[in-house]
């Protein structure tokens, strides 16, 4: 019998001894699970403020371009305005009197729309 309780007693401290090895094993996974989670965490936010950036200087280079390109319309559109004002000025300056002949005709239909309404 007393072999028997020697028997018992060295299973039950190999028991607790490979608890305890299983208990730091685990421990040791999840302190290693937690440092690559964090680098992990790490490696997500740099990417996304490196897409970030990437996505704000497209989007100032894009805007720049439109900036341009509105600004080279509008001179182009003043640059019309003005050549259709010299014509129109040249042509009254031509013929005045038919000038003022179309003036009257336009002033007098545009009062017909306006009273028929």
């Amino acid at each position: 019998m007393a072999q028997a309780a020697t028997a018992n007693g060295a299973d039950k401290a190999l028991k607790t001894a490979q608890t305890k090895g299983s208990a730091d094993d685990v421990r040791d996974q999840i302190a290693a699970l937690q440092a690559d989670m964090a680098e992990l965490t790490r490696a997500v936010s740099a990417y996304g403020k490196a897409k970030g950036e990437d996505a704000r200087a497209a989007a100032e280079l894009r805007a720049e371009e439109l900036k341009t390109r509105a600004e080279k319309m509008g001179r182009d559109a003043e640059a019309q305005l003005r050549s259709g004002y010299a014509q129109a000025e040249g042509a009254v300056r031509e013929n005045p009197a038919a000038a003022v002949g179309i003036a009257a005709g336009i002033g007098f239909v545009l009062g017909l729309l306006s009273t028929r309404r």
